[in-house]
């Protein structure tokens, strides 16, 4: 009979995005695969390969205590219909209840950290609930695995986990062949500083801008590329308003949201993420998997990707000059070191972060919790 495994998340569109090499890989290892998510624009496609189930109660923003309760109840309510070999949790909400309804059903559980997010880069009392939780829902784990080894160390420090629990695998990979170089003949003849995210201030898109106006103040002429989707009823959440104002405004273009990024990427001199804190940023990956060398924040998840001076340019972050800083130094590159960075960034990619080898070690992880 095959073994059931479960995968979590707060939405379908990461679970597709983000994981779909690690699920086709255990599907074809014949395990019967199903994936937990609220519904969005990806529940159709994980429904056309895998066994899917909307969470209904999974409000990834809110922090309505009732709203969790039905949450926790309703996973409880499936893994005891199920009864899942092996549940495997991303995102806090997950992470969290899903453990606790495995630790009270006794089901073994393993949670991904795949990031420490607005809760952490705010702080407060939310930080402290949080934690809290954390300190509950992982004592039901088997393994908590994070993406770099900074979180890691966070949670080690403040006595969330043991180290015995402690799994470092560094970032979710990426597919190489799905992201490689393309040639494409560029819409403009303007230097291209591409930026792709979701629309929050913590990812750095105000130093975006103003790190953009500064080039121009300089007299530097060049396009300033935003694509990604506005993330309404986030705390960190940028106003449609303000894009549009500066779009009407000639400062940046607003490339709305694509499920294929690599014909932007493409177009791209350069990607820039002035995030302020990230698990393992998988854009950076995207980008440097396409050979286009990136401009990021010196900070936790960043810095894993960009090797300064190597793939790119580290900068300090919350800070527009130093990001323009970094900018001014890539358009004084020649064309020539400008390709030996692109490349320099792919074998990276390729060496670290190439998605067989992290499915691999995922693969390791679920055959030694389901076989003990």
């Amino acid at each position: 009979m095959s073994k059931k495994i479960v995968l979590s998340s707060n939405t379908s569109f990461s679970l597709y995005n983000f994981r779909l090499g690690l699920m086709r890989r255990l599907k074809k290892e014949r395990f019967d695969v199903f994936t937990l998510a609220p519904e969005d624009n990806y529940s159709e496609k994980l429904k056309s390969e895998f066994n899917f189930y909307p969470i209904k109660h999974l409000d990834r923003k809110g922090k309505n205590p009732l709203k969790d309760i039905k949450l926790l109840f309703e996973y409880l309510r499936f893994y005891k219909n199920l009864k899942p070999d092996l549940v495997i949790n991303f995102t806090i909400k997950p992470n969290i209840y899903s453990s606790i309804a495995c630790g009270l059903l006794g089901i073994k559980c393993v949670s991904v950290v795949t990031g420490l997010g607005y809760v952490y880069v705010k702080g407060g009392l939310l930080k402290k609930l949080v934690n809290s939780l954390y300190r509950i829902s992982f004592s039901f784990n088997i393994y908590v695995i994070f993406l770099n080894e900074e979180d890691m160390l966070t949670f080690l420090k403040i006595k969330l986990i043991n180290e015995e629990k402690a799994v470092l695998i560094k970032s979710e990979g990426i597919n190489t062949e799905h992201f490689k170089p393309m040639n494409c003949e560029k819409q403009t003849q303007k230097p291209v500083f591409l930026m792709i995210s979701r629309l929050l201030w913590d990812k750095g898109v105000k130093e975006f801008v103003e790190a953009g106006k500064i080039l121009k103040k300089k007299g530097y002429e060049v396009e300033l590329w935003l694509l990604g989707p506005f993330d309404i009823g986030n705390p960190a959440s940028v106003p449609e308003e303000y894009v549009r104002d500066l779009e009407k405004r000639g400062i940046i273009k607003y490339m709305g949201v694509h499920q294929d990024v690599r014909p932007f990427i493409a177009q791209a001199d350069a990607v820039v993420l002035p995030s302020y804190r990230e698990g393992i940023p998988r854009v950076l990956l995207e980008a440097a998997s396409m050979e286009k060398p990136i401009i990021t924040t010196d900070t936790v998840g960043c810095r894993e990707v960009c090797k300064d001076r190597e793939n790119g340019f580290l900068v300090k972050p919350k800070d527009p000059f130093s990001l323009a800083e970094g900018m001014i130094k890539f358009l004084q590159l020649s064309d020539e070191k400008k390709r030996k960075m692109g490349k320099r960034g792919r074998q990276i990619v390729l060496e670290e972060f190439d998605e067989k080898l992290i499915v691999d070690r995922y693969l390791a992880i679920i055959h030694e919790v389901i076989n003990a």
